[in-house]
């Protein structure tokens, strides 16, 4: 019984070995495929639509990143934590539902979910700086909270996606309708 357990183990292990190189084949493969997707995806785009791309990829990678930093004092020793807003999860969700949306799919109600939800992102970050103990952290001593340049960055930046998006929009209705 021992013998048929390891021939089943050492069978199992050297078709995993073998295997191998044919995953890493596949995988080649399909990035390939991907990147050239990509790249002639990519130049098939207008210059005011590559940046409007860009743009709403940085917004994603910054909804991410913390915002906010404070400092604790452990044992006479200062330290420094940073944190994200209470609700991370709503400038992460769209922001990556714009991205994906507006950067690879194009239809009427894309445009309509896009200046709604970009509105309502810029709202609540103002909003959030007015009064942050709603948005953004629920601490005790809102002057111990520092503001860290991600969240300025991310504030200029989705304003200028609204804007760029705008612009992106009425291009693409001259070169259709033109």
């Amino acid at each position: 019984m021992i013998t048929s357990i390891l021939n089943g183990f050492t069978e199992f292990f050297r078709f995993t070995i073998l295997s191998i190189p044919l995953i890493v084949l596949g995988w080649f493969h399909i990035s390939k495929t991907g990147l050239l997707y990509l790249y002639q995806f990519w130049n098939k785009k207008i210059v005011l639509d590559k940046i409007f791309f860009l743009l709403l990829f940085f917004q994603l990678v910054l909804s991410a990143l913390p915002w906010f930093r404070y400092e604790v004092q452990f044992f006479d020793s200062p330290e420094s934590v940073n944190i994200g807003p209470k609700w991370n999860f709503f400038f992460i969700l769209v922001s990556l539902f714009n991205f994906f949306f507006l950067g690879f799919w194009k239809s009427s109600w894309v445009r309509i979910w896009f200046f709604s939800t970009q509105i309502l992102l810029i709202i609540i970050m103002i909003w959030g700086y007015l009064e942050p103990n709603r948005y953004y952290y629920d601490l005790v001593n809102k002057n111990e909270i520092q503001y860290n340049h991600v969240f300025y960055v991310f504030c200029g930046v989705s304003l200028v996606c609204f804007g760029i998006g705008f612009l992106t929009f009425q291009k693409e209705d001259e070169v259709f309708q033109g």
